[in-house]
């Protein structure tokens, strides 16, 4: 059963959940209350009307109703208009409650008044993978090496230089079903060159909600922070960095250090694993072998400032290869 901290926030308002799905809806933002943190435990990783009963969130039954969008809006008076960007949802009812979950992260509600939902049945992969493609090659002490060929107790280097060792080191193999709600599997690839020359110096593969070190003079201008993390499916332009539909089959490592740092991966800046905020990406805790995971780890602090899903699409397209 894997398990996952997430963070939902409750709709207070009158419009049923069932109602929610097959036409959009136009929700009062005044009818949700505050955001928090609660433990979703399932078995497979994919939330759907199958799950009824054995999904659960704070311990109890998890009723899945729909994924799709939310898209904040004004109101003019005769008419709603909106205005902000589409953000993922998945929705559901748990002890009596009815539960909105943004995956990518909350929508931009600032001077909205409404949601617009737009949901249906479709199922929802909750815990995607985070982590690099089989033959990617991190940056060590003795040079660059296939991920494949590194073990725990083995060195890395950070971007700054430092030496590293590995705590724990882990893979997934999956064979990717031709269904939507196996669609968050697929890796994204990224050209050669795309982030600068050399950055990365081949074509590279990684998980979709894998984060990347971003440094661009628009980090300063929307974020005044010189470096952020992105997740690099924030960053597609269905070009240089796209959504490969074609892989179907991929195996997946996960690098686990004592601190979570940025590592060099075909020369791209891409994050090691960091449990604080990923609850194991959905890797139960006795994959992690004899490993055993110390509070001091799974709540480390981030290597870099994390872009939120809408704020991380700001600086989507804007990379080109060189």
């Amino acid at each position: 059963m894997a398990q996952e901290d997430i963070q939902v926030t409750p709709y207070n308002g009158s419009v049923a959940a069932a109602d929610l799905l097959g036409s959009e809806r136009n929700l009062l933002i005044s009818n949700f209350g505050s955001p928090t943190t609660g433990t979703l435990e399932d078995g497979d990783g994919i939330l759907g009307s199958g799950d009824d009963g054995a999904t659960t969130f704070n311990g109890s039954p998890v009723t899945y109703i729909g994924s799709g969008t939310v898209t904040p809006g004004i109101d003019l008076g005769i008419l709603g208009v909106s205005l902000g960007t589409p953000v993922d949802v998945v929705v559901f009812k748990a002890g009596g409650d009815t539960y909105f979950h943004y995956p990518a992260g909350e929508p931009n509600l600032l001077g909205n008044v409404f949601l617009v939902v737009d949901i249906d049945a479709t199922p929802y992969t909750i815990f995607t993978p985070l982590c690099f493609t089989h033959g990617t090659e991190i940056r060590t002490p003795t040079g660059h090496r296939p991920i494949e060929s590194l073990s725990a107790g083995d060195w890395v280097m950070d971007i700054h230089g430092d030496r590293q060792v590995i705590e724990w080191i882990g893979k997934t193999t999956l064979r990717i079903p031709d269904r939507p709600e196996y669609r968050k599997w697929h890796p994204v690839r990224v050209a050669a060159n795309v982030f600068g020359r050399g950055v990365p110096y081949r074509p590279t593969w990684l998980s979709q909600q894998h984060r990347v070190l971003v440094r661009s003079a628009l980090n300063e201008l929307y974020f005044d922070e010189a470096d952020c993390l992105a997740p690099i499916v924030r960053l597609a332009d269905g070009k240089n960095i796209r959504i490969d539909r074609t892989v179907t089959e991929v195996t997946y490592f996960h690098i686990l250090c004592a601190e979570h740092k940025v590592l060099s991966a075909n020369g791209m800046p891409a994050e090691s694993l960091h449990l604080g905020q990923v609850a194991r990406c959905g890797v139960e805790r006795a994959a992690f072998g004899e490993f055993e995971i110390e509070e001091e780890i799974a709540s480390v602090p981030a290597a870099a400032p994390i872009l939120r899903g809408f704020e991380a699409r700001l600086l989507a397209g804007q990379y080109e290869q060189v």
